[in-house]
């Protein structure tokens, strides 16, 4: 796999998340057991994780515009990780980050198996 067909991959899981279709992303890219991990929670199922989504505690990353550029792809067997940058468009000013995405086929598809984010910050003093 390409770093060009991952990142047509994060592109739609972008178009979908801008579209508010959590679910429909939920079954499209996440695997059976997969998890969720960034800095604004606690390491989260698919279906945990779609439920914060909707909850409105995450508004404004739900609402954010994210650019994922595919920085790195590397396939091991049945397993891709992929590498990417994030850039994301906040009211109080951009963050910057990073996301590893381990991927699986699962029906025929690469679905999210695990996947981390975090974010640049100041060190502490």
């Amino acid at each position: 796999m390409s770093k060009a067909e991952f990142q047509k991959l994060h592109d739609e899981m972008k178009a979908l998340k801008n579209a508010a279709k959590h679910d429909e992303f939920a079954k499209r890219f996440a695997a059976k057991d997969s998890v969720f991990i960034g800095p604004f929670h606690e390491p989260h199922k698919a279906e945990e994780a779609l439920a914060l989504a909707k909850s409105g505690k995450v508004d404004a990353l739900v609402k954010a515009d994210i650019e994922s550029t595919v920085d790195e792809v590397v396939q091991i067997g049945d397993v891709v990780i992929d590498r990417s940058s994030l850039v994301v468009k906040l009211p109080g000013g951009d963050k910057n980050g990073w996301n590893l995405t381990v991927w699986v086929k699962e029906d025929g598809q690469w679905k999210i198996r695990n996947t981390c984010t975090t974010f640049k910050l100041p060190l502490p003093a």
